[in-house]
């Protein structure tokens, strides 16, 4: 079989729990609407819920976060490099040929992007030539995938320019160089990003903290978590507000009486207005 970065019909075999929609080549595609739900879940509460299914690496902090007040939220596209190995790399410049691939290997990944995507770059924390974007590919990303962001474990160049972007960036530094002395090995495959795990399709969740990558399979249930505890905390706080009960009665395991007081409660409201309080 010919070398292929991106082999078709993989994403099936990587992601055989996930039971919902795919994009054509089989990667993961959770809906658009939960993405945006997702935007809300703290890093805690998603990582509570994957600890709970035996994920215990899916979180990395220590980042370059150049907008710490923007959340990143979309389905990974994934690519990996190793370090420049002549032999290697003349094979996956002919991939490239073969394939039609336009540009440097850092722009064939951004060219496959679409909306609601988010880069995540294995680059093994190189920062002198490990700079996988300046403000010219950045503007790509913004727009193929309508503003989300980038993961790199790397570094990034023309930093003034690309904080000017109206995205986000997660990265290990800055540098004046140009990307160098690397070869793509392979495009949307599992990723080491420092002490996480990603695979393409997993839901990306980056904040201030970090970043958390949510296989495709517990999205719901990270985002029916997070809502639910939400809605537990609005309501404590609203029953001790209208003294319905104490604070000590709230601060605890709830009595079968509250439990079934709050389900009504959720049954009679507008859940969308409560959140948009919140």
């Amino acid at each position: 079989m010919a070398f292929e970065l991106n082999a078709k019909g993989k994403h099936r075999e990587l992601t055989p729990l996930y039971q919902g929609g795919r994009y054509r080549d089989g990667r993961p595609k959770v809906k658009a609407g939960l993405l945006e739900r997702m935007k809300q879940v703290t890093i805690e509460e998603a990582w509570g819920v994957l600890g709970g299914k035996g994920h215990h690496f899916q979180f990395d902090g220590d980042w370059l976060n150049l907008h710490p007040d923007r959340v990143i939220v979309g389905r990974a596209v994934t690519c990996r490099y190793v370090p420049h190995r002549p032999d290697l790399n003349e094979i996956v410049e002919e991939d490239g040929e073969r394939n039609k691939r336009v540009g440097g290997q850092n722009s064939w990944v951004i060219d496959m992007l679409v909306k609601d995507d988010v880069l995540v770059v294995e680059l093994f924390g190189k920062i002198v030539n490990g700079t996988f974007i300046g403000d010219n590919l950045g503007t790509a990303i913004n727009v193929n995938t309508g503003g989300t962001g980038v993961v790199i474990d790397g570094s990034i160049r023309d930093d003034e320019r690309v904080r000017q972007l109206p995205f986000n960036v997660l990265c290990r530094g800055t540098h004046p160089t140009a990307i160098g002395e690397v070869t793509m090995a392979e495009i949307n495959g599992p990723v080491r990003i420092g002490n996480a795990t990603c695979m393409p399709g997993d839901v990306v969740l980056a904040k201030e903290s970090g970043v958390v990558f949510i296989p495709p399979q517990y999205a719901n249930e990270v985002v029916e978590r997070s809502e639910d505890v939400r809605l537990r905390d609005y309501w404590g706080k609203k029953s001790i507000a209208d003294g319905r009960y104490t604070p000590g009665e709230v601060d605890r395991k709830w009595s079968e009486k509250m439990e079934n007081e709050f389900e009504r409660w959720k049954e009679e409201i507008d859940m969308q207005k409560i959140f948009d309080q919140l």
